[in-house]
């Protein structure tokens, strides 16, 4: 079993839609095994989500209406396997609070390039659809490549 942990700052819009789309595409791919969820740094606990981000997750057939924000606890770190955050400053924050949890901390921005250009996935909350659409297709990007790496492993470990 591994347990992913995606981080933003209010867990209403970058976090909750890594955490949506990688649950959506380990059905699609029938990846068994891995549990996600995702908190805020700064939350305002059982804040609905993002309603642009909701739209785009419902335009993919993917329900969202239930979720809520939830802050980070130490609770959540420690059950975590890997922390995909999606800025530096996440990483920043969590790693103050929690020194002896540096080496699962890691940005979500890693798996675009292929970890050749780790760049921070920007919060669009309250920006222009342009910042959205960014932040979307990052975001989708990531969890793409992320799921294809723990495909690949789970082959690598299978042949073992």
């Amino acid at each position: 079993m591994i347990n992913i942990l995606f981080v933003c700052t209010g867990n209403i819009s970058r976090s909750f839609l890594a955490e949506r789309l990688l649950k959506n595409e380990m059905s699609i791919n029938g990846v068994k095994n891995v549990a996600v969820t995702s908190v805020g740094v700064a939350a305002y606990p059982d804040t609905p989500g993002d309603p642009e981000m909701v739209v785009f997750l419902k335009k993919m057939g993917i329900y969202a209406d239930d979720h809520r924000a939830r802050m980070i606890t130490k609770k959540d770190v420690d059950w975590a396997d890997i922390v995909l955050v999606m800025e530096k400053g996440h990483k920043e924050t969590i790693e103050k609070k929690w020194p002896e949890e540096k080496e699962k901390i890691h940005l979500l921005g890693r798996y675009i390039s292929s970890g050749q250009i780790v760049d921070d996935i920007l919060d669009p909350f309250g920006k222009s659809l342009y910042h959205y659409r960014a932040a979307q297709s990052q975001i989708t990007l990531a969890v793409r490549s992320l799921l294809k790496q723990i495909i690949s492993d789970r082959i690598g470990q299978a042949d073992a």
